[in-house]
């Protein structure tokens, strides 16, 4: 059982006299300064590490208010740089699969299910150029995750690259290649929290290891691993993994603590519901819950229990002073100081939203429409552009600076005889972002 969910449940019922009540409506009253009393005088409050007042409420004990985003015509809080890194070389690399032991197996299997007919032995002894799949500013270098893949397909070799745009040097830093055709990555190296995650698959023993490479040390070790598919995913700049079943249901989704180095799940029984989604920051976990008896979720930490009035959403970021969820088209943020919930409707700025320095950044990629990247004041009410129109991913919060990638699409095709083909797409890295406050 996780150590902080068991604080947090002994919390609750050492101050179960003093919570305030989801059904009274009250609005609660503000926490006290923690404060032990010092000896010498007896009464003199001074800083201390006293446990702190647990908060129970709903939605209904906040004071709602529903923002008007402006846009003003004034340089924004924020100052923007980007690096262009599409004119790096990533050299090449041959992978398992066009081995002269390996093609003829894998590529049949490849063009049976796509109903062509080609020649697979034209891909014997053929290298996968190295394509920048993912990026990201850390201790002022450049770290680009390079995939090498066959047909933009295969999952059989990695690189980590270190760019110094002041030296212009590229290296080299780490690299991954499978052992043989039964094992494979799975999902794009995650650059995250000064480490890289990636998970690798073996299909005889269906086992499955999540690995982290510290980005200064260089040291490499493993951090979870489970029978059964694992794939690493950024969740706005904190690592996740997901494990699946044989039949690619999702049964399990975790996310990484950096002071214990592991992977916490989302499943807890002590939380008396479904675990819709969950998030850490700063060592804490913070859940999205939908009770047994509810439709609508709970907002659980080990500071606050909060329920609220919709039924889906995302954590965007939380403290113990207040949280903020994207919910479809409204990004809500809830002060538990001031007892204020704000609403703020981005409809149409995005799907990826990250939260630094007071400020709200979303944008977005999915649908393949260029847009710009917008920073938000959430209590003025106040936005700014700060991009052009592109196509933009992997916006988080890395430290005090908020960094993000713009991409173009790499399309690869083959075609045999008849005019019957396939083609596959991979998102291909030309510039990384960072913001900065003034």
């Amino acid at each position: 059982m996780n150590k902080r969910i068991i604080l947090f449940a002994a919390a609750v019922l050492a101050f179960s006299t003093v919570l305030t009540a989801c059904d009274d409506k009250e609005k609660p009253g503000p926490r006290p300064q923690d404060t032990v009393i010092n000896e010498d005088t007896g009464d003199t409050p001074i800083g201390g590490d006293t446990e702190r007042e647990y908060i129970e409420c709903s939605e209904d004990d906040f004071k709602t208010i529903k923002v008007t985003l402006t846009y003003p015509d004034k340089e924004p809080p924020v100052e923007v740089s980007s690096i262009d890194i599409s004119g790096l070389d990533f050299g090449k690399k041959l992978p398992v699969c066009n081995t002269e032991e390996n093609a003829k197996n894998y590529y049949e299997n490849m063009f049976s299910l796509s109903q062509i007919e080609y020649n697979w032995e034209k891909l014997i002894n053929e290298e996968a150029e190295g394509i920048a799949s993912n990026c990201c500013m850390y201790d002022g270098k450049c770290y680009i995750v390079v995939e090498y893949k066959s047909f933009l397909s295969s999952d059989f070799d990695f690189s980590l690259f270190c760019y110094d745009e002041k030296s212009s040097r590229n290296e080299e830093v780490y690299s991954w290649s499978s052992k043989d055709i039964n094992e494979s990555y799975k999902g794009t190296p995650v650059l995250s929290n000064g480490k890289m995650f990636y998970s690798v698959y073996n299909v005889n023993d269906n086992s499955s290891k999540v690995y982290a490479y510290d980005l200064i040390s260089g040291d490499i070790k493993s951090v979870y691993e489970n029978n059964s598919p694992i794939m690493c995913h950024d969740d706005k700049g904190y690592p996740s993994i997901v494990v699946y079943d044989i039949k690619d249901s999702v049964t399990e989704t975790l996310h990484y603590e950096a002071d214990s180095e592991r992977f916490i799940s989302d499943k807890n029984e002590d939380l008396s519901g479904k675990v819709y989604t969950n998030n850490i920051f700063n060592g804490v976990p913070y859940y999205l819950v939908k009770p047994h008896d509810k439709r609508k979720l709970d907002m659980i930490c080990q500071y606050y229990h909060v329920s609220l009035s919709y039924t889906g959403g995302t954590i965007i970021y939380a403290d113990d002073k207040k949280f903020l969820i994207k919910n479809e088209g409204s990004i809500h943020m809830y002060d538990l100081e001031k007892m204020e919930h704000y609403i703020l409707d981005v409809t149409g700025m995005g799907s990826e939203c990250t939260y630094c320095n007071g400020m709200v950044f979303t944008g977005n990629w999915y649908e393949k429409y260029k847009m710009p990247v917008y920073c938000i004041i959430p209590e003025l009410g106040i936005a700014y552009v700060i991009t052009d129109n592109d196509l933009y991913c992997g916006l988080k919060t890395v430290g005090d600076k908020v960094t993000f990638n713009s991409i173009d699409s790499y399309v690869e095709d083959i075609r045999d005889e008849n005019g019957k083909g396939v083609s596959h797409e991979l998102d291909k890295v030309k510039k990384v972002y960072i913001v900065v406050s003034r």
